[in-house]
């Protein structure tokens, strides 16, 4: 069925139903009776075909389920609502009757097809879900007791225990519809605009019969606000049907496969805002809680507080995952991969921050760059694999030689330089790193000599500052000399080779 088909669907049955609504008001007392009893079995027979085709949309067999037992609970009650406008036709409205095991059977079967119906979190959100279970289950039911099912179980409700027993059965199933509801949009990523509309129109469901149970408790039902309800929760099921999944392109990204926007996450503090508004104004007005009411405001209170607490720690250490990550990506951005010494970028960057300190406040700096002698030949005898190797050993020996506040760094290929600061000895490091080099490395199972050529350049304190580019130019310099000077030396920049 094309998208705009049953958007075009789903404005007729609302303009239908709001008609047949409204018509109640206007008509004499028996054909508003009747008019209500037909608009609301249209609805729940219109939400029982849409959520049926919705079900040959879905794809996954738990979502297929989840769907076909929500179309099954809207045509059971359709049975019922029928069975029970057949009765009211003929002047007949027992209660309780067999109307009542189609109503009930929708509140059973739709809780049915929340617990199938797929959710996301996984293991990791766990004990969040079960403080949101019990923090809703909490406030859902204390607002429910103060209203419908306290009206009811009330020793001087005026029923006998059996229909006490079956009013309480919808105030009771609705809380747990509206439960099962609400964890469910909190905790299912991607598009929810179906499952919005199903949670939207359980509520309504849930109000409409918490507003039938009160005023059949008190002896003052006779439709009204309890029909209309009834009517609004189905035209909301069937529209929810009439939404055609999103196409797998066109969803939302969801890049943890958990993710739920912020409003989703909000959900769940709605009836616990709710339920201490109530229990406060309760309180304002004179009106004592009793003990079972002080045991879910304390049970709901104490969730809310838990669920904070939680959140803050999941926080923190988010947190603490984001900076070990930014750190790890500094090093990953600043470090050599094979050798993990600093690489260019961060050499040249402490370089020139050094050379302001030079030019500054005058202190010496000094660049030792070093090029291993016939490299080549390594990796072309012994292979590539020898060579990394090789580079390893050369980057260790390196890190021996020189001061530990000395920065050693891989510019590339076999590049290799050492930035002194502090008044480093740079004659002096650079006889400890050819030493250090002069000793045969065990490359491939081989012992295998290596010599480098090293380039030395330094700046004095009363030397006049220049720029990186032209300090790691005069090193380069230097360094080539000692390659034509026959390799394995050391060359300070500005001193014959």
């Amino acid at each position: 069925m094309p998208r705009t088909t049953s958007r075009h669907l789903g404005v007729l049955l609302v303009v239908v139903c709001t008609t047949g609504t409204l018509a109640t008001a206007l008509l004499p007392a028996a054909a508003a009776v009747l008019v209500s009893d037909l608009t609301q079995a249209l609805a729940a027979a219109s939400a029982a075909a849409a959520t049926a085709r919705h079900a040959t949309w879905s794809t996954g067999l738990r979502l297929r389920a989840a769907w076909v037992l929500l179309s099954a609970a809207c045509a059971c009650w359709f049975a019922g609502q029928t069975y029970w406008a057949v009765l009211s036709a003929r002047g007949e409205e027992p209660f309780p009757s067999l109307a009542d095991l189609g109503f009930l059977g929708f509140a059973v079967l739709s809780v049915l097809a929340l617990l199938v119906h797929p959710a996301g979190g996984g293991r990791t959100g766990l004990w969040q879900r079960c403080l949101d279970a019990v923090m809703t289950a909490g406030a859902v039911g204390l607002v429910s007791w103060q209203t419908a099912l306290g009206a009811v179980l009330r020793e001087d409700a005026g029923h006998d225990v059996a229909v006490r027993l079956l009013l309480a059965a919808y105030p009771v199933s609705d809380v747990a519809l509206v439960v099962l509801a609400v964890l469910l949009v909190t905790r299912t990523p991607g598009d929810r605009r179906p499952l919005n509309l199903v949670a939207a129109g359980v509520t309504a469901m849930a109000v409409a019969d918490s507003a039938f149970t009160y005023l059949s408790a008190t002896s003052a039902y006779d439709g009204g606000t309890a029909d209309a309800g009834w009517t609004l929760a189905f035209v909301l099921l069937a529209v929810a049907g009439l939404c055609r999944p999103a196409a797998p392109a066109a969803a939302a990204p969801d890049r943890t496969g958990r993710r739920t926007s912020a409003a989703a996450s909000l959900l769940p503090y709605v009836p616990v805002s709710l339920a201490l508004g109530v229990a406060l104004a309760r309180t304002l007005t004179g009106t004592t809680l009793g003990r079972g009411e002080e045991v879910a405001v304390a049970v709901v209170i104490a969730a809310l507080l838990a669920r904070q607490y939680g959140t803050v720690r999941e926080n923190v250490r988010l947190a603490d995952d984001l900076a070990a990550r930014e750190a790890q990506l500094r090093h990953l951005a600043f470090s050599d991969p094979l050798t993990g010494l600093a690489n260019r970028s961060l050499f040249l960057d402490r370089l020139e921050h050094a050379l302001v300190l030079h030019a500054r406040d005058m202190r010496p700096v000094a660049v030792v760059f070093l090029d291993l002698d016939d490299f080549k030949s390594v990796n072309d005898t012994l292979g590539h694999a020898a060579g990394d190797e090789l580079l390893l050993r050369v980057a260790e020996r390196l890190t021996g030689a020189l001061r530990g506040g000395d920065t050693v760094a891989r510019l590339g290929g076999d590049e290799f330089a050492a930035l002194l600061e502090d008044g480093g000895d740079p004659i002096g490091a650079a006889a400890r790193v050819t030493a250090a080099m002069d000793v045969p490395f065990s490359v491939a199972g081989r012992s295998r000599a290596v010599g480098a050529s090293t380039g030395v350049v330094a700046l004095a304190a009363g030397d006049a500052a220049v720029g990186a580019d032209e300090l790691m130019a005069r090193a380069d310099a230097a360094m080539y000399s000692a390659k034509r000077a026959g390799k394995g030396r050391v060359v300070h920049h500005g001193a014959p080779a």
